[in-house]
């Protein structure tokens, strides 16, 4: 008789709380038996979906764009989006700094001690006592370091920006952007001493790649000026880029950006020139994860460059109605790799920016409908994220009036 080989175990139905403890969960629902000793509130993970009722496209296309459509059929997409990963970076960081050389205050330990409980609290329940609880102690500690201006704070500041990012309005993640440059500037005026620095603390030049990240992508979004300084964004390393799915010369349009948001002055040339280089580089024929979300950045940076180029050319209709005609189709191309990559992929989450500057240019309601998808899925993951993205798009797409099929 053959012996079936034992299964592995599932740690994905484990509750949200014995999975951030590492304790062993005995799947007893509505409440395992450790939180229900513990008095704990028991969250387990959902595999939710979500619905659009206004879709027509068939449920069974592999493409979110498709001239077959079919009435009253629904679309559902899942949404399995893990934050864990999170907390074990801040882990990572948390080990990284205690074992470094540099002499590190008591209040600074605390900090990190502080922050790591506080970031593990909230992605599990962010209006639990314990969460509540863990925040404010956080936020006494990082205050107290900011006093002494020890540069340990930027783990801290690090930290809430990125909550920030997750659960503040869309695209105004500034203010502890501005907290850290300040912080950073007591210690390091070049590069040379940021690395002098890094040598004696490790882990800050991942803390500070984050900040000069959420600090290009916040900028686009508010059209507001740069915080951080190019040398800063020097600490931006392959892996960094290549976390995100981001490719190095598409951010580098994205700064170029950042920096010229006035129109005048900005030679259309070069904008349509820069443009057509991200639009030459993208491989239509490969369809996996990393090359989808490649396609969705170099389709946001060459919309936003044409966008631009476009509003310089006024007196001519014909170089208008070429901007506007490339414009719409790097939107299309753009909305459908969106829909093409898998919710469980690492580059997912990381598409906010792309998405929002592509969903500002949409003109149809297929496009709005796939904008609208991301976000939804974004708000119905395991840790939602973005909570106002959609609703800036939907202001958006009222203004232009799209969006919205006619009954």
């Amino acid at each position: 008789m053959k012996v079936k080989k034992p299964r592995g175990i599932r740690h994905d139905r484990d509750c949200a709380r014995c999975k951030v403890r590492g304790v062993k969960c005995d799947l007893n629902r509505p409440r395992c038996q450790a939180c229900l000793q513990g008095g704990e509130a028991c969250n387990y993970p959902q595999r939710v979906v979500w619905v659009d009722d206004k879709k027509k496209s068939k449920a069974k296309s592999t493409s979110p764009i498709s001239n077959e459509e079919a009435p009253n059929t629904k679309v559902y997409k899942s949404a399995s989006i893990n934050l864990y990963g999170f907390i074990d970076l801040l882990d990572t960081f948390c080990q990284q700094i205690q074992s470094s050389s540099r002499d590190i205050p008591k209040e600074g330990i605390e900090l990190i001690s502080r922050t790591l409980s506080f970031a593990r609290s909230r992605i599990q329940d962010a209006n639990n006592k314990e969460s509540l609880q863990s925040h404010l102690m956080a936020l006494t500690n990082l205050s107290q370091v900011i006093q002494s201006a020890h540069p340990i704070a930027l783990f801290g500041i690090a930290t809430f920006a990125m909550f920030e990012v997750c659960c503040g309005s869309f695209g105004n993640w500034h203010c502890h952007l501005q907290g850290a440059r300040s912080l950073l500037d007591l210690h390091c005026q070049r590069k040379a001493d940021f690395d002098n620095l890094c040598n004696e603390i490790s882990g800050l030049a991942d803390v500070l790649a984050y900040l000069v990240w959420f600090d290009v992508t916040g900028a686009l979004v508010r059209e507001s000026p740069l915080i951080f300084e190019d040398w800063h964004r020097e600490t931006l390393s392959p892996g960094f880029f290549d976390s995100v799915g981001c490719p190095p010369d598409t951010f580098d349009l994205f700064v170029y950006l950042a920096k010229h948001r006035e129109v005048n002055g900005i030679s259309t040339i070069d904008l349509s020139a820069r443009a057509m280089a991200q639009i030459l580089q993208l491989n239509v024929g490969d369809l996996t994860n990393r090359n989808l979300a490649t396609t969705v950045y170099r389709g946001a940076a060459a919309i936003m460059a044409f966008s631009r180029a476009g509003m310089t050319t006024g007196d001519d209709p014909a170089a208008s109605k070429y901007h506007s005609s490339v414009v719409s189709s790097m939107v299309d191309r753009a909305c459908q790799a969106i829909a093409e990559i898998p919710t469980t992929s690492r580059f997912y989450v990381h598409l906010a920016t792309p998405a929002y500057l592509t969903g500002m240019n949409a003109s149809t309601v297929q496009q709005c409908d796939i904008i609208r998808g991301y976000w939804r899925n974004c708000q119905s993951c395991e840790f939602p994220r973005y909570p106002d993205a959609e609703a800036q798009c939907e202001r958006r797409w009222r203004i232009c009036g799209v969006g919205f099929s006619v009954d």
